[in-house]
């Protein structure tokens, strides 16, 4: 073991904990445990998530039983994490580190069982890395393993450079890793479909994507939300589908975020004026998200009416709620009672005072049976039982039960209700910004709202506890919550649907990637659409091209109803699928009027039960070029002998099926001597055509791809006369496809297309989110400018 080099790496990394990160940061080096997320501090704290940093044992660990660390292993984990996010230039994510940690417990659990005798981070080797992500490999999700390998070379590069292991590790896996920029699930697709442009219309994930439905929900709320909690939200919606800001940024604006800048005329630098109206440029001001800086987002020109209207009506909702909390600063936070209760001589008050000072209730025609009387008792009722924690003082019986609380107890109870109220900076929201601590005043925010107020299934929200929104609230709101809670959706509230059985939902950031989407369609460059989204890496920009890509070949079916063919498809591929997905997929069957009902249908779907029945078929398609061979062999013995002509279709009555067409031999039984050839374009007397439904498309995908794999290979070989020949077989398998191709369509066009579901050309597409009709107008006037 190299133990000096190792020492030296463990010193190096607490000599920059000691100096630059416990200063803010409330746990110390020597702590069994960290958090990270809205919980954490310092280096660990971020906008969103919880993450608990255990580095004594390792538990719930897939594939791995629960295990204790040692004290050495531990403080080398710290350092690995330290190291980690010295790398990413101080501004790595908790999430990020924590999936590191995880990798380095797996291969503790590895070295325990390879070394039990001697575990010490110098005893890691490729052997160890290799095993332990062998069990991570059989308890991991597919998708998931590029980004594992991904990790593993990361913490292997890092250790390397210090060069305290006995070999260097040497850890590869053949996968391709996804790095931070590129690492969503849809975006694990982008290379592969960007580079082959082979998009089908079915793998556009829509959920991505606003549909039209649930922007028109949208609208509609604008009418209905009927609480200030509510409208708040959907205002804060509404400023994400205009911007595409992230919610997290959003969620950070301040009230003078807005900053206005003259239009000048370019000549005589005049403010230019339009109908009398100054024109100017507006621009929102915002804490950037991944490195990204404070930065400033210049709203689009139609849409600035709608954005100063948006701060306009926010502002006008949280008036109440910003002169709350500056009365709470006024009198140095000593307690978090109302002005009203403050101006109550004595220090206990009765439970009537609580209502409407420290709890918004419904009104009280909302209540029991709608009378003065009973209203006001069901209030008392909701208020009693939301402080059932809180001592009674005392209860006085006068014409009703009186009860009355200390001062001092309704404080607590409203200090220990949000965690902010009892921090050391109430009222403050304190964030760790790019690697330094910034504070935000409560009454600086824009988007705040009573505690509880967005929580649709409660009868009140709490006056006294104002804090700012954050995305669990957000998503709660808009049907997309994660784990149990007992809210509701603003859309199941108003029951807006998304189709006849699902009620609309979306996520925070769907918004951005909409907006991203549309600015891919337009053909902005990659620099100016990073740009325009607050990015600062532009290769995340694929994910949003192949978002495009796809969505232009969705709209090419919607243009040519529109009498607008802009680009040709022709060339597409259709892969090979099974009769019923065929027709599951255009709603057609194709019948012959030559074959009676039983073999039109087992001609499409090619299920034949016997001998007979496919001889059965065979003899009846004599009538096309199918079975030419057979049919020109059964009319010559025909004449001799008609029991000779019908066993020679017994005799043959075999339909193999394959990708397309079928086999007359018995391959099943003996084999096929060339190993199917017949579907590379090689000719046999045993292949036949069968007219099953998607033979088609199989052929034209067979030839498709045969066609450029032959133009790739001449380009490559074309000066080489050594491989002429092997040119000349290729030429002779696409001629031989092309006529194949010929005679099925020949034959398709002459047969009747039978729509056997209510859809296909009886029905018109539509456009179903807002990205295609945004691509439907673009190129609209692409083919105007062209």
């Amino acid at each position: 073991m190299n133990l000096e080099k190792y020492n030296a790496f463990i010193n190096e990394q607490k000599k920059f904990f000691d100096e630059n990160i416990q200063p803010n940061f409330k746990w110390s080096w020597s702590n069994p445990e960290w958090s990270g997320g809205v919980v954490g501090s310092g280096w660990l704290l971020s906008r969103s998530g919880k993450t608990r940093f255990s580095f004594q044992m390792g538990k719930r660990l897939k594939g791995i039983d629960d295990f204790s660390i040692d004290i050495t292993y531990q403080e080398f984990m710290k350092a690995v994490m330290v190291l980690s996010y010295r790398k990413a230039n101080s501004q790595t994510s908790p999430q990020k580190l924590y999936s590191e940690i995880l990798i380095l417990k797996r291969w503790y659990s590895s070295l325990y069982v390879e070394k039990m005798e001697s575990i010490h981070p110098c005893q890691l080797s490729t052997l160890i890395l290799n095993k332990s992500f062998e069990i991570l490999a059989e308890n991991s999700s597919k998708t998931n393993l590029p980004d594992h390998a991904g990790t593993y070379i990361r913490l292997q590069e890092m250790l390397n450079h210090y060069g305290f292991t006995e070999q260097s590790l040497e850890f590869s896996q053949k996968y391709l890793f996804i790095n931070r920029q590129n690492r969503t699930p849809n975006a694990k697709k982008t290379k592969a479909l960007i580079d082959q442009l082979e998009l089908d219309e079915d793998e556009l994930n829509k959920e991505k994507l606003i549909s039209i439905r649930t922007f028109l929900n949208i609208v509609s709320l604008i009418s209905l939300c009927e609480t200030n909690g509510e409208k708040i939200v959907l205002n804060l919606l509404l400023l994400l589908i205009i911007t595409g800001l992230r919610s997290t940024e959003a969620l950070l604006l301040k009230t003078d975020a807005l900053i206005k800048q003259p239009i000048l005329d370019p000549v005589t630098k005049e403010h230019i004026t339009l109908d009398g109206i100054k024109q100017y440029t507006l621009g929102i001001q915002y804490h950037g998200a991944k490195g990204s800086g404070f930065r400033i987002h210049w709203v689009e020109p139609l849409a600035v009416n709608l954005v100063e209207k948006i701060f306009q009506s926010v502002l006008e909702l949280t008036k109440e709620y910003r002169e709350y909390i500056r009365y709470l600063k006024s009198k140095k936070c000593i307690n978090f009672l109302p002005k009203v209760i403050d101006e109550i001589g004595a220090d206990y008050i009765e439970l009537d005072d609580l209502i409407g000072t420290v709890f918004r209730l419904r009104s009280k025609s909302q209540y029991s049976r709608h009378t003065e009387k009973s209203g006001i008792a069901a209030q008392r009722v909701v208020v009693l039982t939301s402080i059932n924690k809180v001592p009674i003082f005392k209860r006085v019986k006068e014409e009703r039960i009186k009860t009355y609380f200390l001062k001092k107890d309704i404080n607590n109870f409203i200090r220990l209700l949000t965690p902010n109220y009892s921090s050391d900076y109430p009222l403050s929201h304190v964030f760790n910004y790019e690697g330094k601590m910034e504070s935000l005043e409560y009454e600086d925010l824009l988007f705040i709202h009573e505690y509880k107020s967005t929580t649709l299934k409660r009868n009140f929200s709490h006056i006294t506890n104002i804090i700012p929104l954050n995305v669990t609230i957000l998503n709660n709101f808009l049907g997309t919550r994660s784990g149990k809670s007992s809210n509701i959706s603003v859309f199941v509230k108003y029951n807006l649907m998304e189709n006849d059985v699902e009620h609309t939902a979306l996520t925070s950031h769907l918004p951005r990637h909409n907006i991203n989407t549309f600015l891919a369609l337009s053909g902005l460059s990659e620099h100016l659409q990073a740009m325009l989204m607050g990015r600062v890496d532009i290769k995340q920009n694929q994910y949003y091209q192949h978002l495009a890509l796809k969505q232009r070949k969705v709209t090419a079916s919607l243009l040519e109803k529109h009498e607008l063919k802009l680009y040709e498809t022709d060339n597409q591929e259709i892969k090979a699928d099974f009769p019923i997905n065929s027709i599951k997929h255009d709603g057609l069957m194709y019948f012959s009027d030559q074959l009676d009902l039983e073999n039109n249908l087992k001609m499409n779907l090619q299920t034949f039960d016997s001998k007979n029945e496919v001889a059965s078929y065979v003899k009846e398609s004599f009538f096309d070029e199918y079975f030419q061979d057979i049919a020109e062999s059964f009319n010559e013995l025909a004449k001799e002998d008609n029991s000779l002509a019908n066993s020679l279709v017994q005799r043959h009555a075999c339909l193999h099926p394959l990708p397309f067409g079928g086999c007359m031999r018995e391959v099943a039984v003996h084999v096929c001597p060339k190993r199917l050839a017949c579907q590379s374009g090689d000719q046999c007397g045993n292949f036949a055509l069968t007219g099953r439904k998607g033979e088609l498309e199989a052929l034209e995908y067979t030839l498709n791809k045969l066609h450029d794999e032959f133009a790739h290979m001449e380009q490559i070989v074309v000066h080489d006369l050594s491989y002429r020949e092997m040119l000349e077989g290729l030429r002779q398998k696409i001629l031989y496809l092309s006529d194949l191709k010929t005679k099925a369509l020949d034959r398709q066009n002459s047969l009747i297309p039978i729509p056997v579901f209510p859809y296909g050309d009886t029905i018109t597409k539509l456009p179903t989110t807002l990205s295609e009709l945004f691509a439907i107008e673009q190129q609209k006037i692409e083919s105007k400018e062209a």
